[in-house]
């Protein structure tokens, strides 16, 4: 039990309080920017996770919780007893920096395997954080379920049973600017929504095949001699951008470097990638307003259908003697990236089904292209693992448990979550 009457954990970006009265204890979880409030059990979940904790117990239908982790630990038991213990490290040290979280709302929905879409693109959430929910999300964009299929194939237990290949890009592609747009607060680190959240996104091989074969594609006859993009191309803007960064910044092709910088990125480094991604974001947001605000969320879906064959094929090309120049890197994972440019036909087919027939193809071969790009653009911008160990990740919490409301008895039964700030009017 928690005898004194205030307890309190601060770190540089948050802090716990909690204050225990005659019949309940009050629990508090505020953040310094901007107030945040436990008001149910997801939110109280939420705020231990953000300071590093894992919820090793969490059984909501017996009312028995446990989170540990960081140095703290925070237990709680609702009806019958009605207990609350905390146990927290009075010092944060500065060598502990990198287990801090990005503090938002946004990104608490994280923690529950829910993925915030992009607003300024029209992009509802995700859910991804089991496999039935991988299965459903894949299937509304593939009805056919030929895609959903090929996830289950690729995860059978004697090949890579915790991996989503391919479908990870819905991570980049899908979710918002999570970690805001200030270069200057370098916090990047960000729950682990899913089983498997890497990709040909975030590996170096990704960066580096995307680049060659971009540099090819605009040096083909058929794009210099198109006449129906606009000149300057955008395609040629996301090329100008993507050396300009290869050449000013190590850390943007080297996927190790990159990684590890966790919280400690450069505020130059965030500011030119985050102005890059709003270049690209901005372009799609012009693109919906003269044909609609689903042409970015289609597209989307058309990359995932295909992209989720590369890994399967990557390996048989392999076999047969038929990859292409890895530049000395990871050879199956840069036959994936030339994979993902052999599906970009593809990709324009399935936009014509989806009724995209009046946009010419050169504009959604472009389309692709800046996509790909914003998805490096936010990889870069946030961390959420380090090589392939996100397999072994701590699990995420039910989803349905996210904002659920009166999972936490109110003061008649002993045990209620206030405000931050009404402490005093308990």
């Amino acid at each position: 039990m928690a005898s004194p009457e205030h307890l309190a954990l601060r770190t540089k970006s948050s802090a716990i309080t909690t204050t225990t009265v005659p019949g309940s204890t009050m629990v508090t979880f505020t953040e310094k920017k901007p107030p945040f409030h436990a008001t149910n059990l997801g939110e109280l979940a939420a705020g231990a996770l953000r300071h590093g904790m894992t919820w090793t117990i969490f059984r909501p239908e017996e009312g028995v919780f446990l989170a540990e982790g960081n140095g703290h630990t925070l237990r709680l038991q609702l009806p019958p007893s009605y207990t609350f213990e905390y146990s927290p490290q009075p010092d944060i040290d500065s060598a502990i920096s990198n287990s801090l979280y990005v503090q938002s709302p946004l990104v608490d929905k994280l923690f529950f395997g829910i993925l915030p879409g992009d607003p300024e693109l029209k992009l509802p959430d995700y859910r991804i954080g089991t496999s039935s929910d991988v299965y459903h999300t894949m299937y509304t964009f593939d009805p056919t379920g030929t895609a959903t299929k090929k996830i289950r194939d690729n995860r059978h237990p004697s090949l890579a049973p915790k991996c989503l290949f391919g479908f990870s890009d819905i991570i980049p592609l899908a979710c918002a600017m999570l970690r805001g747009f200030d270069p200057q607060n370098t916090i990047a680190r960000l729950p682990i929504p899913a089983e498997y959240t890497v990709g040909l996104l975030t590996h170096q091989e990704g960066f580096v095949i995307f680049r060659h074969r971009l540099d090819d594609f605009i040096a083909a006859p058929q794009y210099t001699s198109s006449p129906v993009l606009p000149v300057p191309h955008m395609i040629d803007q996301v090329r100008e951008m993507y050396h300009a960064m290869m050449r000013e910044f190590p850390e943007w092709e080297d996927e190790v470097l990159a990684n590890k910088q966790i919280n400690n990125r450069s505020p130059k480094f965030l500011a030119r990638t985050l102005e890059n991604w709003t270049t690209c974001t901005d372009y799609f947001k012009g693109i919906h307003e003269t044909t609609g605000p689903t042409f970015y969320r289609d597209l989307m879906a058309s990359h995932l259908k295909n992209a989720v064959n590369w890994w399967h094929q990557a390996w048989h090309r392999m076999r047969a003697g038929k990859e292409r120049d890895n530049y000395g890197l990871r050879d199956y994972i840069a036959e994936g990236m030339h994979l993902y440019w052999d599906y970009l036909e593809l990709v324009v087919e399935d936009m014509e089904s989806k009724g995209w027939l009046a946009v010419p193809r050169e504009k959604l071969r472009e389309a692709w292209v800046v996509m790909i790009f914003r998805g490096f653009c936010w990889w870069r911008c946030h961390w959420m693992m380090e090589g392939d160990g996100m397999c072994e990740a701590p699990p995420r919490l039910p989803s349905e448990y996210y904002m659920r409301p009166a999972d936490i008895p109110d003061a008649e039964g002993g045990f209620v979550v206030v405000p931050a700030g009404e402490e005093a009017d308990a």
